[in-house]
């Protein structure tokens, strides 16, 4: 009895031994379908360069101009740094700040005749400093963690020859964030609109309310996945299109 006890354990612990093996190694058509939709379907994630955002259009200075002249440029341009240039040769950077701590003043605007005197005796070369740069071919991401680390407001751009090609300031930054909030917005939103879709059609009104995005978008979507045959789009008599994984 013990014998066959152990026997009927050993064919039982056997049996779910081999039923799991067969779970892992079975794998569905429609699961094997959707993982290829969804490769199709996500992008590769694009980097954005320094190059695609940087303002080309440098406005730079000279080290033998005096501040009292850099500090007009920079209010006629309404700008807070520049480049300095000799002969065409980059050799530094002056920024409003450096002006502000000479003098110790807040503001451009705060700069009195006696300050002005002092501009007029200092030249840029007095206290133009090395500057921070970064490569036209590195990515606005890398950008921003340089600007975060040293605390600055903008990098100047070099390219593969070490030449001052341009400028990426802060600003540029905060224009280009939204638009890539948006693109990973948009990528989400398609994922969630699959993993709805693998349970079965639905009305695409249905959809753009449980996606919390309006309808005519939502049907954009569809129409666009429609095109790279991955879904279908059916319009029936009455009520709203209706949308489904392409078998």
């Amino acid at each position: 009895m013990v014998f066959d006890w152990f026997f009927r354990l050993f064919r039982r612990k056997r049996k779910g031994e081999t039923k799991a093996k067969k779970r892992t190694k079975i794998k569905p058509k429609k699961v094997r379908r959707i993982v290829k939709i969804k490769r199709r379907l996500k992008p590769e994630k694009k980097k954005t360069l320094v190059s695609e955002l940087m303002t080309r259009n440098i406005i730079s200075v000279s080290p033998y101009s005096t501040l009292e002249e850099v500090v007009e440029i920079f209010k006629s341009n309404k700008i807070s740094g520049a480049p300095v240039l000799d002969k065409n040769f980059f050799i530094g950077e002056i920024s409003k700040t450096d002006i502000l701590n000479l003098v110790k003043k807040n503001s451009l605007e705060e700069i009195d005749e006696k300050d002005r005197e002092i501009l007029k005796k200092t030249f840029v070369a007095d206290i133009m400093k090395k500057p921070i740069c970064i490569h036209e071919d590195r990515s606005v991401e890398e950008a921003k963690k340089k600007m975060e680390k040293h605390n600055i407001k903008r990098l100047l751009v070099l390219d593969k020859k070490n030449r001052l090609v341009g400028i990426i300031t802060r600003t540029d930054l905060l224009k280009w964030a939204p638009k890539q909030e948006i693109k990973d917005t948009v990528s989400t939103k398609i994922d969630e609109m699959i993993k709805i879709l693998e349970d079965g059609p639905i009305e695409i009104k249905k959809l753009s309310k449980i996606l919390n995005t309006p309808e005519n978008l939502v049907e954009s979507w569809a129409k666009i996945l429609e095109e790279h045959g991955m879904v279908e789009i059916s319009y029936p008599a009455i009520g709203s299109p209706v949308v489904k994984l392409k078998k």
